[in-house]
């Protein structure tokens, strides 16, 4: 069905690559008992989650979600009704681990608090890892999402080719490569007020604090400054060498008093042999 195709294409767009797809047919109903879909991510080992699924009631269905300490803790059902996957584009395809430019239109993200929520979940799906800076010519991959209506969400997927302009910034040009989706709004699931705040607290050790005296350079390599007193070498304690220069010069004068006393000796013995 086009909601299961459509769980594909998605976790596809994932900038990290470490979505799993499973294949495998699961009695799971997300919204009526959520027990077996939390088994599944903890042994997984996953919080974030696309479930597909199609039946009459609901057809082409995709439900969004994300969990917290073995909990659901919110979860988006959007039926599907218009859907193109990669294959259908021709142009070049943007490289796994490539990380994507979120793009939010529509005032509806501002004017209702639920798409407010929405707005956040997609952040934490499409970007699980935080950036400071960009360097705008790596940026090559956007996601657009726009709420067009209350109910109504278009999924685009964009590559980013940058032209010359004459201008100090280039002419961005934007082209579709997918995956598309038109997703219509039908159940929305978000956690109580005291869980969420619970959700949203930074553990101690997950806390960086400023350490002084310690900078990092634009290579990443941690630079320290040590701050000491100033030191007096003249009375710092020095161990003495062996070849010290003091015996070096005692051993010489010993050394020239002896050949001193042999030479005397020679003469000595030269000057007997004469006499007689």
């Amino acid at each position: 069905s086009s909601g299961i195709n459509a769980e594909k294409a998605v976790v596809s767009t994932q900038s990290t690559g470490n979505g799993v797809m499973l294949n495998q047919n699961n009695a799971i109903l997300p919204f009526e008992d959520s027990a077996p879909l939390c088994e599944l991510l903890k042994k997984k080992d996953a919080s974030l989650f696309v479930f597909g699924s199609h039946n009459k009631k609901r057809p082409h269905n995709l439900v969004f979600g994300r969990t917290f300490d073995g909990q659901v803790l919110d979860m988006i059902e959007f039926g599907v009704t218009s859907f193109k996957k990669l294959s259908q584009f021709k142009s070049t395809k943007v490289p796994l681990g490539a990380k994507p430019c979120l793009i939010f239109n529509g005032d509806v993200f501002e004017k209702f608090p639920d798409w407010g929520i929405i707005q956040n979940f997609f952040c934490d799906f499409f970007c699980t890892t935080k950036t400071s800076s960009i360097n705008l010519q790596g940026l090559e991959y956007v996601i657009s999402l726009s709420a067009v209506e209350p109910d109504l969400l278009l999924l685009r997927s964009y590559e980013v080719n940058m032209k010359k302009s004459g201008m100090d910034s280039p002419y961005v040009e934007l082209v579709e490569i997918g995956v598309s989706l038109d997703l219509k709004l039908r159940r929305t699931h978000f956690a109580p007020p005291d869980l969420r705040k619970q959700s949203l607290k930074i553990p101690k050790a997950a806390k960086i604090g400023k350490t002084k005296n310690i900078t990092h350079d634009m290579a990443g390599s941690k630079l320290a400054t040590v701050h000491m007193t100033k030191q007096n070498i003249a009375e710092m304690p020095q161990s003495k060498m062996k070849g010290s220069k003091s015996k070096r010069k005692e051993g010489d004068e010993n050394g020239k008093v002896k050949k001193a006393k042999v030479d005397e000796s020679n003469l000595d013995t030269e000057n007997d042999m004469d006499t007689s």
